[in-house]
């Protein structure tokens, strides 16, 4: 990781300052074509067969001190240990036969959905003057709107020159049905409420909806009570690991953390 934080930061310093795109005083940066571009820059560079990308798992078997992993493309492959980074709730069916305790113990951390709406505007039709990265929508205010980040505002290239992308986020928690809707009642949802909020009244030139069933962890009271126990069964399956943002954060920052104890443990095994 140091390699990459040191491009990011190299990166961050030569970026040109703007007031209208681009992330300002260095708070936001990120890959220019999205996060993917990690996973395939880091699959390009290891020895050929090592990685597996879009191979579904069906399921995880334990043999002896050892483990199988069923793939439905590449079929099975035997593993010394094996990371569930997953949500909690797909490492639960993984290992329901493998160990019933541990998959109910997963269960218990519950996730809520969420759906994203992006539009696209010519600058122009936006009054807002935008001098910001976003905006965070209280519950107490009624609206179906979660949140708003100006996205081509806090990284640049995510529009063109004189055109703004924005990202709405619909859902959560306490909107559970907001998934259900189809695409043009979210459509048109986000489109009245951004009117309301930054006063554009336009039709996008662009409009893309992306739904995120269960994906966000929800910590309640006693949430690191329960993971205390999952790692103390988890202790008892040797060669098992879980990373992920069901466990001790949901940050980035908090995801790679996780990465890095789990996979630390692995090698440790060796």
């Amino acid at each position: 990781m140091r390699s990459v934080i040191l491009g990011l930061w190299k990166a961050s310093r030569q970026a040109p300052v703007t007031g209208t795109s681009g992330a300002r005083f260095s708070l936001f940066v990120s890959l220019a074509g999205g996060m993917g571009e990690m996973v395939a820059a880091l699959a390009a560079r290891l020895p050929h067969g090592t990685v597996h990308l879009k191979h579904r798992v069906g399921g995880i078997e334990r043999r002896g001190e050892h483990w199988r992993v069923m793939t439905e493309e590449g079929g099975p492959i035997d593993a010394d240990a094996v990371i569930l980074a997953t949500e909690t709730h797909g490492a639960s069916r993984l290992l329901r036969y493998v160990d019933p305790s541990l998959a109910s113990m997963l269960q218990i951390i519950r996730y809520a959905s969420s759906v994203t709406v992006s539009v696209g505007y010519r600058r122009s039709d936006i009054p807002h003057p935008l001098d910001g990265f976003g905006f965070v929508v209280p519950r107490a205010e009624r609206r179906d709107l979660l949140a708003c980040t100006f996205s081509s505002v806090k990284y640049p290239g995510r529009a063109p020159e004189g055109h703004v992308l924005i990202r709405a986020f619909v859902g959560g928690a306490m909107n559970a049905a907001a998934l259900e809707w189809d695409d043009g009642t979210l459509v048109e949802c986000v489109r009245r409420e951004l009117g309301q909020a930054l006063g554009v009244t336009a039709a996008p030139l662009l409009t893309r909806v992306c739904r995120h069933p269960a994906s966000m962890p929800q910590y309640t009271v006693g949430h690191l009570t329960t993971v205390e126990t999952i790692e103390r069964r988890l202790a008892t399956l040797p060669g098992l690991f879980l990373a992920g943002g069901g466990y001790r954060g949901v940050g980035i920052a908090d995801c790679v953390r996780s990465a890095e104890s789990a996979a630390d443990a692995a090698f440790a095994r060796r």
